[in-house]
């Protein structure tokens, strides 16, 4: 194998030291060798870079265990932000990170015209109110109900009015931001990842599964720590599951007049979406879900799925912060390419 770059070798250090300070929050030069694995001069070497680009900042410095006060570091809030921007049909959500992957400001709009141009205001409104805050470094994530595919719509209930466009430079072009457009469900499954490890917990993989009422039944998948999409970006479309007798899994959603039916669909959905994937967590929300069978269906499938292969099951009845989350953490990748970050609480 040929040896890395200079360059990239040094961008790849950089990465792992701001994913460590984003996991302790603040760390010494000997906590960072630890974390990392680099050298001590290595560290000591890119902490300087990152201190004099306005990355990091030194805190008041703790004691070491020779007696000496050992600099602390952390990462410097406004060294970047992260713009979140979700459309739907009829209202607009957005929410800007810090560089610690905290929500600073959010909020919502009702869309009176078309979506999509409302959406491209609010993200110049966005952009300058992060440059007014001296925000440093920005980035633009656009969350959509729709499969995406560089940058273009594939499906969904925007297609007949976007199918000829590449939403991420129609952002780029009007915002001069870096630019990612990813589907609605991988953000939220993204989401609630990252505010998971933020909170101590580490989770292989996970399965958001989205019942929207009827039909378009759809999921959003995080494996290993990272969004899969498919060999075409089409993964997750649940809805098309056959069931049996010509049927697909909205057919039978959209037939499931009452609570036993509801259950059976729910749960054979659930045990083919293990099979499948087998994740360590599912995640069941939309507003098409009856969170009041909830303990129905948790007791049914624990009864036909055995505990040594079994995910756990969690029902989410508001899926709006993880949505955010996720798309501020696409945003900070796009300005760190290398670096996943971690949400804070």
């Amino acid at each position: 194998m040929r040896p890395e770059k200079p360059q990239r070798l040094r961008l790849i250090n950089e990465a792992l030291i701001r994913e460590a300070l984003s996991s302790r929050g603040e760390a010494t030069t000997a906590d960072l060798v630890e974390d990392t694995g680099l050298s001590q001069t290595t560290v000591g070497q890119i902490l300087d870079q990152m201190h004099r680009g306005n990355i990091i900042c030194e805190t008041d410095k703790r004691a070491s265990s020779g007696g000496r006060r050992a600099a602390a570091w952390v990462l410097n809030p406004k060294a970047w932000s992260s713009i979140a921007l979700s459309i739907e049909r009829d209202g607009l959500a957005w929410g800007i990170a810090n560089a610690l992957g905290t929500l600073t400001s959010q909020g919502t709009r009702i869309v009176k015209g078309d979506p999509l141009a409302e959406a491209l205001e609010l993200a110049v409104e966005l952009k300058a109110e992060v440059e007014n805050d001296g925000g440093g470094r920005k980035a633009l994530a656009v969350g959509v109900p729709a499969t995406v595919q560089a940058g273009k719509v594939l499906t969904g209930e925007f297609l007949g009015s976007w199918a000829d466009l590449d939403l991420e430079e129609v952002f780029a072009k009007k915002t001069l931001m870096s630019v990612v457009v990813e589907n609605d469900l991988n953000a939220i499954a993204l989401g609630y990842l990252r505010l998971a490890e933020a909170s101590g917990y580490k989770i292989h993989s996970l399965v958001f599964i989205h019942f929207n009422g009827g039909a378009c039944i759809g999921s959003g998948l995080v494996l290993e720590g990272k969004v899969f999409r498919g060999a075409a970006n089409y993964s997750g479309e649940l809805g098309y599951l056959p069931m049996g007798d010509g049927r697909i899994l909205d057919d039978l959603m959209l037939a499931a007049d009452s609570d036993e039916r509801f259950v059976d669909t729910i749960v054979s959905a659930l045990r083919i979406v293990n099979c499948v994937v087998n994740p360590a967590l599912l995640v069941v929300g939309g507003r098409g879900f009856r969170f009041d069978l909830g303990d129905d269906i948790d007791r049914a499938f624990k009864a036909l799925v055995e505990e040594r292969v079994r995910p756990s099951l969690v029902f989410v009845p508001d899926s709006r912060p993880y949505y955010m989350a996720g798309l501020a953490g696409l945003a900070a990748e796009r300005i760190f390419p290398l670096f996943k970050i971690t949400a804070a609480d």
